[in-house]
């Protein structure tokens, strides 16, 4: 007979795990938290290994957690896209693309123009970390740093410098570069709640070995990266943009460089993968999309 597997037990060591406390596994589970310890302590007596570090304001895995959750959440998360394939096997996509705020605009969607096999990809924009790929069936996740995924598969797509950007007719206007052009024509980013500490112009000039710190009040601001760079395409002023999500305007000819690349990025843009193993449509668009990113790289300048 087949060994009956502890799933409650595993289930409810997948979610703190995820959670990094028995108090958030609780909660998702809609236990107690005393359940949800009884229940890993069930999992440690049953293999003879310690499977969390205990502190007062959460857990941590240990080695052997770790080893057990590699296996664990790539199982549930399996069991979970089965049950739903089965509800909505006629309507669910073939892949699921997550991506942050104004990437999956200014690079995601260039880049993917590109695919040939790109027919029933779902994009969902989502600008917080980190995402549920199990209930959201997500296949890759793409974001700004990979902090919020210790236990996923992790690749590095580009990490950029900021790169000032303006409109080929208002550029053709400074003929002494973007040093010269005044703070009432510098877009500024909010850039949002993806990014821990953002890129402004005072950190471009202080890359540059400039003492100039322009005026946020006297320039235009806005949101999102995407937002700087539709403003920028329409003449209203000089953007800084990641370089790598400007490439695509720069080869259209709707944006060029109105100055050198500088100041880079503190963290990088990475690809995230579900724990489960990817299905053929997502591992051809994993390959793609690392393909691309490393080209635009090398084609950068130095």
């Amino acid at each position: 007979m087949p060994e009956r597997l502890p799933l409650n037990a595993l289930q409810a060591f997948d979610h703190a795990a995820r959670c990094g406390s028995f108090a958030g596994a609780a909660e998702e589970l809609g236990v107690s938290a005393t359940a949800i310890s009884q229940h890993v302590r069930q999992l440690e007596a049953r293999f003879g290994k310690e499977l969390f570090l205990r502190r007062a304001n959460g857990v941590d895995l240990t080695d052997a957690g770790r080893e057990l959750f590699q296996r664990v959440s790539g199982a549930f998360a399996e069991l979970t896209e089965a049950t739903a394939h089965l509800r909505h096997a006629s309507s669910r996509p073939r892949l699921v693309i997550s991506v942050i705020a104004s990437v999956g605009e200014l690079w995601l969607l260039p880049v993917l123009a590109r695919l040939e096999g790109r027919a029933g990809v779902r994009i969902i924009e989502e600008s917080r970390d980190p995402v549920d790929f199990t209930a959201e069936g997500i296949d890759i996740r793409i974001t700004y740093g990979a902090t919020a995924y210790p236990q996923h598969a992790v690749e590095t797509l580009f990490q950029d410098r900021m790169l000032p950007v303006a409109a080929p007719a208002l550029a053709a206007q400074w003929i002494g570069g973007v040093e010269g052009v005044p703070d009432e024509l510098l877009i500024h980013t909010g850039w949002g709640p993806s990014y821990g500490s953002a890129q402004s112009w005072a950190d471009w000039h202080e890359a540059m070995g400039s003492g100039r710190r322009p005026d946020l009040g006297r320039g235009m601001v806005l949101d999102r990266l995407a937002g700087a760079a539709a403003a920028a395409r329409s003449g209203l002023g000089v953007a800084l943009l990641p370089e790598t999500l400007a490439a695509a305007d720069l080869a259209r000819g709707s944006l060029v460089a109105a100055g050198p690349a500088a100041a880079r990025m503190p963290l990088p843009y990475v690809m995230i993968g579900r724990p489960a193993p990817r299905p053929r449509p997502a591992a051809a668009v994993w390959q793609h999309l690392l393909a691309e990113a490393r080209g635009v790289a090398q084609a950068l300048p130095g």
